[in-house]
């Protein structure tokens, strides 16, 4: 038990935490914030209110999450949390007002429609472009001396960053079809469905991008990537959900649409994981060398054992009791 408990399993468990949370909140409203950017292409007030509706119920309870996920990081990681967010600051903030945004504008849209509906689309593609830089900049490394930030604080500035931002944007949209596809009926459902292949390719190439450029930023990154132990899973898991996405829309099925896209998602989300790793602040901060002391990762990891159950079940439940299309 002492071994098990030990420094070495405590990272590998800390690590994993934080993994699993950005992971949950990455399917669960990156699909929402899809959606909510997707609303904006919809010309008639039926089809708004069709998405606000769908998104009300469970939007924050999917950002829950994120919250889980930076809490982490602050207990868990403190080194890491010092350096990167003294490195994102106008990333991150604009993540938080934008969300702040789209969350004002799904709660309050009934009363002022023109007013709320831009601020849903446009606070849901702030916060996905923002995520997607924060993901970019952590690829390209964040300038440290091991124990605090050197930059300017505009390194995200660059156009590899803004590229992870774009592609981030284009993969929410593919997940936010699939979501409006599962919960929308007639035209507007016809419509999320025709998008769903245009969406792939589109999503596809601009992963393409990601990896390659990574590849080239540096050895460490290209050898990561080369490593067919990681291939081969991943393909596999891949190739299942291409062929359950063309059989859910050849038939047209409601949910395994939405379902694919998550598994192949997901797949995108392990590689990225794959490549960073063992770094927590690339490329020469590890993991272990960030950790918080002992005692503090088993209080967190404690917590997180608690609470990471609740929010399932909760979520679930959510999903659950409001399932089904909106007529």
């Amino acid at each position: 038990m002492n071994d098990f408990l030990g420094q070495p399993w405590l990272e590998a468990l800390s690590a994993a935490a934080l993994v699993l949370s950005l992971w949950i909140y990455v399917l669960l409203d990156g699909t929402d914030l899809g959606a909510g950017m997707l609303s904006g292409l919809e010309r008639d007030e039926t089809s708004r209110q069709r998405i606000h509706l769908s998104l009300l119920p469970v939007w924050d309870g999917n950002e829950t999450w994120l919250v889980l996920a930076a809490g982490g990081l602050l207990g868990l990681f403190p080194l890491a949390y010092a350096i990167i967010f003294s490195a994102l600051y106008v990333p991150v903030f604009a993540m938080l007002l934008a969300l702040i945004v789209r969350g004002m504008a799904i709660e309050y849209r009934p009363n002022a429609p023109r007013l709320f509906d831009p601020m849903l689309w446009g606070g849901s593609l702030v916060a996905s472009l923002s995520q997607g830089i924060i993901m970019g900049s952590l690829i390209a490394g964040i300038p440290n001396d091991g124990k605090q930030f050197t930059g300017t604080g505009w390194e995200w500035f660059s156009p590899f960053p803004l590229f992870c931002g774009v592609a981030l944007v284009a993969g929410y949209c593919l997940m936010g079809a699939g979501w409006l596809n599962w919960r929308c009926t007639g035209g507007q459902e016809a419509r999320a469905r025709r998008a769903i292949p245009g969406l792939v390719v589109l999503t596809a190439l601009m992963l393409a991008g990601v990896l390659l450029w990574t590849a080239s930023l540096q050895e460490s990154w290209r050898q990561h990537l080369l490593n067919i132990w990681l291939w081969l899973p991943l393909t596999g898991i891949a190739l299942v959900g291409i062929l359950a996405l063309w059989v859910g829309l050849a038939r047209r099925y409601a949910f395994l649409p939405l379902a694919a896209i998550l598994v192949l998602v997901s797949c995108a989300f392990g590689a990225l994981v794959f490549t960073l790793f063992p770094f927590i602040v690339p490329d020469n901060i590890l993991i272990r060398q960030a950790a918080a002391p002992p005692a503090t990762q088993r209080f967190l990891l404690v917590s997180f054992g608690l609470l990471v159950p609740i929010t399932l079940i909760y979520n679930t439940w959510g999903f659950r009791v409001f399932s089904g299309k909106i007529h």
